[in-house]
């Protein structure tokens, strides 16, 4: 369910920028909140500057946006968790100052959210979801996991 949109500028992220961080992404995201890889997607948006403005005016500066929709009920403490995290990680990957880095997360109850062909389970419920899941389902999330 989590889902990660990163958006730059074109270039601005290498393949092995957006490799990297979405790994760590994920990584950070199941490691604060037990939630399974295969819930976690993400997505690298490329803008040119002449269609990406930061207080009204073009795009001068360097900028990296993150925003994710995640499910609703985590802790405030985990949330941070993750944005602390995530500002971290984007900054080490790409040399990008903490300044230019904006993360945005916000909740979405997890009923209101479909995968894998049913309604998301609440946080801490994730097994008994998946136990009850299709095995087309079951065989798609092993796949996603697969090293």
């Amino acid at each position: 369910m989590p889902t990660y949109v990163v958006t730059s500028t074109p270039q601005r992220l290498t393949k092995a920028h957006k490799a990297n961080i979405a790994k760590q992404i994920t990584n950070i995201h199941c490691s604060v909140t037990g939630a399974p890889r295969y819930f976690v997607q993400i997505l690298f948006n490329d803008v040119p500057a002449e269609n990406y403005f930061l207080a009204g005016k073009p795009l001068e500066e360097d900028n990296i946006y993150v925003h994710a929709h995640i499910r609703g009920g985590r802790t405030l403490e985990s949330k941070q968790q993750i944005i602390t995290d995530i500002l971290h990680t984007v900054a080490h990957e790409t040399g990008a100052d903490k300044s230019s880095l904006q993360v945005y997360l916000t909740d979405i109850p997890a009923n209101q959210v479909a995968e894998f062909g049913a309604v998301l389970p609440e946080p801490g419920e994730e097994q008994a979801w998946e136990d009850a899941q299709s095995p087309e389902a079951k065989d798609r999330m092993t796949r996603l996991i697969a090293t």
